[in-house]
């Protein structure tokens, strides 16, 4: 061989060399980034974990039991469930709501009588919100109806 033969044979050998490190190298900085991603993700994790610890609440609502002791409470008279609720409307005649006291704005709902009343508090009516907007029973608001009545000359 001659001298610039074994110069080619060199310059092959060195790039082929070049070249196979190159992978050796491409390989370990890959298997490094998996490893660093998994091992980010499982300290993410953890994190969240701990997150969702530090933040969690401290108590707890439960309607049931609430629903579950107005049920025990005794019935609120007509004139408790006025103030509390139908009073706010009916006293100053808001949006066309019979006033307590005037004779001739009731008189139009009589018409429909007590089950007709019952039936437009119970679903509501105009701006009125079902039940009066409260957590009434069906006694307390027809209890109310008959005391705005009362109270009305009826």
């Amino acid at each position: 061989m001659t001298d610039q033969d074994q110069q080619v044979m060199k310059s092959i050998a060195i790039v082929t060399i070049a070249i196979a490190l190159l992978g050796v190298i491409a390989f370990f900085i890959a298997q490094n980034v998996s490893e660093s991603s998994s091992k980010k993700q499982q300290k993410s994790a953890r994190a969240e974990q701990a997150l969702q610890a530090r933040i969690e609440p401290v108590g707890k609502v439960s309607v049931g039991a609430k629903m579950a002791a107005g049920a025990a409470k005794a019935a609120r008279s007509g004139q408790e469930v006025v103030q509390a609720s139908c009073g706010g409307c009916h006293v100053a005649g808001v949006a066309g709501a019979p006033k307590i006291g005037s004779k001739g704005d009731w008189e139009s709902r009589m018409q429909a009588g007590m089950e007709g009343m019952m039936t437009a508090v119970i679903e509501g009516k105009g701006i009125m919100p079902p039940r009066g907007g409260g957590d009434f029973t069906d006694e307390e608001l027809e209890a109310a109806i008959k005391d705005m009545l009362a109270n009305s000359g009826m």
